[in-house]
């Protein structure tokens, strides 16, 4: 099993939200929808309300479309990223590094502050991606 270099990526604070009365054959179909495309019924109800009222779209995790291009980048970068800023926290906006910290929290306050509310990749640089091997639970047989 494979992770991602820590930390996560910032991603806006979340919530939950509860609905009273809605149509009985509405939620029935949602979740057929969700079912086919592959997606959870919360990735399927934040797209369509992103839809609606005009915020970016956002892809099956639930990430803006933007900070996965973001991603993506780093991932095709990430061996002359690591020669140049080795063990250091990067801030990714569209494809550049805007930023960087041995600190992570020094490094959100700032680019927080620089680019207001709008989602930064900030992963920790390094050459490859950190393998976690975790075994399998075993079941005792009497």
């Amino acid at each position: 099993m494979e992770s991602r270099p820590d930390p996560e990526p910032v991603v806006q604070a979340r919530t939950t939200l509860y609905l009273r009365g809605v149509p009985r054959d509405l939620i029935r179909e949602a979740k057929a929808v969700a079912a086919r495309r592959g997606v959870t019924m919360t990735a399927l109800v934040v797209e369509a309300l992103a839809d609606r009222i005009g915020q970016p779209r956002r892809g099956a995790e639930g990430l803006p479309d933007r900070l996965r291009a973001d991603a993506a980048w780093y991932e095709r970068h990430r061996a002359e990223l690591a020669e140049r800023y080795p063990d250091r926290y990067l801030a990714i906006v569209d494809g550049q590094v805007v930023d960087h910290d041995e600190d992570f929290e020094a490094l959100a306050r700032r680019v927080f502050t620089a680019q207001s509310a709008q989602p930064v990749f900030m992963p920790k640089v390094s050459p490859h991606e950190r393998v976690v091997r975790v075994p399998s639970p075993r079941v005792a047989r009497r």
